[in-house]
Order: structure tokens, then sequence, then C-alpha cells
């Protein structure tokens, strides 16, 4: 098990006292043939089943590989002093937990999952953004992306999650790092994370060029 070797601090993080003030979207259920693979709205999707209650959707054509040693999580684009962060490094900042259910657009959901990681307000404090209107979060992968604006990223819940129920991320999780925005439906948490982007424009990820919501807000 990887130790970030910083204390954690417990957090309950309820989603229900914010939600009632931010726009609505409609949920979307998808038809998914069978377990293996699918076409969605003309994109191609792999489809694991019985993770833990998750259904693992990815789009790439295989899971991204995930090296200790020579990863980096770069964070850059307008802010003042741009990151490169090694795997140690990013452990080494300081780490939450907090516990939040997770909710896919297809309709299901797992509720109570213990998350820890990094705040992503910590990195916004230590790069010093210069006025972005969003935030583009980049996979290993290099197949996905999905952005957000600044206020939905730095929802107080919002997280970069390297431990899932006391363990490290699995690769069909999201290994090392995935984004965690409790208020929000799973696919506007990117996996795999490589890239923490300051924008001035809104760069469209990969579900919504297919279609999906913006704003994935939960119904």
């Amino acid at each position: 098990m990887i130790d970030s070797g910083t204390a954690s601090t417990p957090e309950t993080l309820s989603s229900a006292s914010s939600a009632a003030e931010k726009p609505r979207i409609s949920r979307r259920r998808l038809l998914w043939l069978g377990a293996g693979a699918a076409v969605l709205i003309g994109g191609a999707c792999r489809v694991l089943s019985g993770l833990g209650g998750f259904r693992i959707n990815e789009v790439e054509a295989q899971t991204p590989a995930f090296d200790p040693a020579s990863f980096q999580l770069t964070v850059d684009g307008a802010v003042e002093t741009p990151l490169t962060l090694s795997w140690d490094q990013l452990l080494a900042l300081p780490s939450v937990s907090q516990i939040s259910d997770f909710h896919c657009v297809e309709g299901w959901g797992v509720k109570d999952v213990r998350w820890q990681g990094v705040r992503l307000q910590t990195l916004v404090d230590l790069v010093k953004p210069q006025n972005p209107a969003f935030i583009t979060f980049h996979s290993l992968g290099g197949v996905y992306r999905d952005s957000l604006g600044m206020d939905q990223a730095l929802l107080a819940d919002t997280l970069l999650a390297y431990h899932m129920y006391e363990r490290p991320l699995t690769p069909p999780h999201g290994q090392p790092l995935r984004l965690i925005v409790p208020q929000m439906y799973g696919y506007k948490g990117p996996k795999w994370l490589t890239r923490v982007e300051f924008t001035s424009q809104r760069v469209v990820g990969y579900w919504e060029q297919r279609g999906w919501q913006i704003d994935g807000w939960l119904s």
C-alpha cells in the first residue's frame, strides 16, 4: 500500500447543502449492450463490471499504465508558478479523506465511497492562477479529458484522489490519480490524471463532444 506519509484529516462532506444552488440537468439513462463493449453516441467504450459496485467505462484501447518512478503531474497554463510534481512530491502534499457518493449518468451509483487524496485547492494555492475561467484535466492515455469552470473546480469537496477504501486506486479505477467532484456525474471526473491545465476558454470534453451535457450536475 502506498502511504502518503502525511496525516489524513477525516471529513464527511455533504453535497446536498449546496446542491440546491446549482443548475441541474435531467438524468440521461444510456442503453448499454453486453458487458464487454458498447457504442455510445459515436464513441466506443469498454465496460468492466463487478468492481466494488462500480461499472468501469473506458474509452482507451488499453488501461493506461502507471509507473511511479516516471510519473509526473503537470499543473500549468494561466498560472504564475507552473508545477511538475513527481509521484513522491504529490504524496508529500497535505492529504485529506472524505466520504461521498458516486453517481453515473447511466443511473447507477455507489454510496459512501471513502476517498483519500489532495484537495484541488491545494494545487491552486501553489500555482497562483492568473484569472483563468476554466481548468482542463488530462488523462495519461491521451484520449480522455474534461474541463470545469473555476467555480465548479473549487467546490469544497473537489479532490484529486489516489486512495479508495484505504488502498491505492487500482488501474481500472484510475491509478494513479482521479478527479472526484461529488456534486457532478462521474464523467466529469477524469481518471489516470497527468495534467491540470488552467485556461481562458473551455475545452469540450470527450463525451460532451458526443452529445453529453457540459455541466454534469446531479439531477
